[in-house]
């Protein structure tokens, strides 16, 4: 007989496998609880896994912008090139002093634009190591001599004419300061020119690097170079008054007078470029060639300006270029020789013209 017990049972085991398809249903798809999550798999680079290393510092760079920096803050106080008016060579070897304390002011300038350039750079350059300045001076002699002509505005021009090189490294950094040529501060005017180089060719030949009186040594010029010169007077007395006491024992006579009537010619002692044609207080009209050598022949105290010859003109040994006079710093008609090596220091023409003179009379 079917009974209600069994029947029950019947629908118990139906309804358990009811649940249990319909939850795999469900489930289907599932990753079991079990089965562990898989991770990809990366290999580590040791480049990346290093400590990121500085960039080396741009040297080439940055010594560009020391040099920037030391030009913009370098100035020199012009308060230190303010001196009283001085006439006499006397009067300025009076203030040498005055003029070493201009070097040492050109350095302590130098100094302080180093100071701010190291400054600039150190903010690129955190590690920048230490550092130095040097500064070729321009020698006591230049000074005084444009500051003849250029008076308290040699301080900026000083500052102006000035080359800086600027070297870094690992190691230090470095500045170095030149200051452009004497002909760089005094133009192309030739008056200029003449009244420098006749002050600096003073105090080359007669004082030491000390300000000191030297004693002058003579040396004599090569026969050949001696047998290529023209007499400026033939057959003139020449006085030998080298180093004798001139402008009321002011200065040092450095030259040679040859005496000669009013307005006789005076002749280029040599081939050259006429350098000057002016006319000064001391030396009164006056015409300078440069020979082909480098040396300078100053012909002073001519009766008028010459006018026949201009600046830049070339004139032969021979060529007439003036005439003898009394003006400038004279009291007798006579021409006044000079000569400026290349080298901006007076010898004695005295030897020179006669040593000259000899060779023409065993030629002839």
């Amino acid at each position: 007989m079917y009974s209600q017990s069994a029947h029950t049972k019947s629908s118990i085991c139906a309804w358990v496998l009811t649940f249990a398809l319909c939850a795999a249903l469900l489930c289907s798809g599932c990753t079991p609880v079990s089965a562990p999550l898989q991770t990809p798999s990366i290999t580590p680079n040791p480049a990346e896994l290093a400590s990121p290393q500085p960039l080396a510092p741009d040297y080439a760079a940055l010594s560009t912008q020391a040099e920037a920096a030391f030009a913009a803050a370098f100035t020199i106080d012009p308060a230190a090139f303010k001196l009283p008016e001085m006439e006499y060579i006397t009067e300025l070897m009076e203030q040498f002093d005055a003029f070493l304390a201009m070097q040492e002011a050109i350095e302590a300038a130098a100094n302080a634009a180093f100071a701010a350039a190291y400054s600039t750079v150190y903010e690129e350059y955190p590690t920048l190591p230490a550092g130095r300045v040097s500064v070729a001076l321009p020698r006591w002699q230049e000074l005084m001599g444009l500051y003849r002509v250029l008076g308290a505005q040699l301080a900026t021009a000083l500052a102006e004419q000035c080359t800086v090189e600027a070297t870094l490294d690992a190691d230090s950094i470095s500045i170095s300061v030149s200051f452009a040529p004497y002909t760089a501060f005094l133009g192309e005017d030739a008056e200029t020119y003449f009244g420098f180089t006749c002050l600096y060719a003073y105090l080359n030949t007669i004082y030491d690097d000390a300000g000191i009186e030297k004693e002058y040594v003579d040396e004599p010029l090569s026969e050949a170079y001696l047998s290529s010169l023209a007499d400026p007077l033939p057959g003139r007395t020449i006085k030998d008054g080298w180093y004798n006491a001139r402008s009321q024992n002011t200065r040092k006579h450095t030259g040679t007078d040859i005496r000669a009537a009013a307005d006789e010619p005076i002749h280029s002692c040599t081939d050259g470029q006429i350098l000057c044609i002016g006319t000064s207080e001391l030396a009164g009209n006056y015409v300078v060639v440069l020979d082909d050598f480098g040396y300078e022949y100053h012909y002073y105290h001519m009766i008028r300006q010459t006018d026949f010859l201009k600046e830049g003109d070339r004139v032969q040994a021979g060529d007439v270029i003036g005439n003898v006079g009394n003006t400038g710093n004279s009291d007798a008609n006579h021409l006044h020789l000079a000569i400026i090596t290349p080298e901006k220091e007076y010898i004695n023409p005295y030897p020179v013209l006669v040593a000259m003179r000899a060779l023409q009379k065993a030629a002839a």
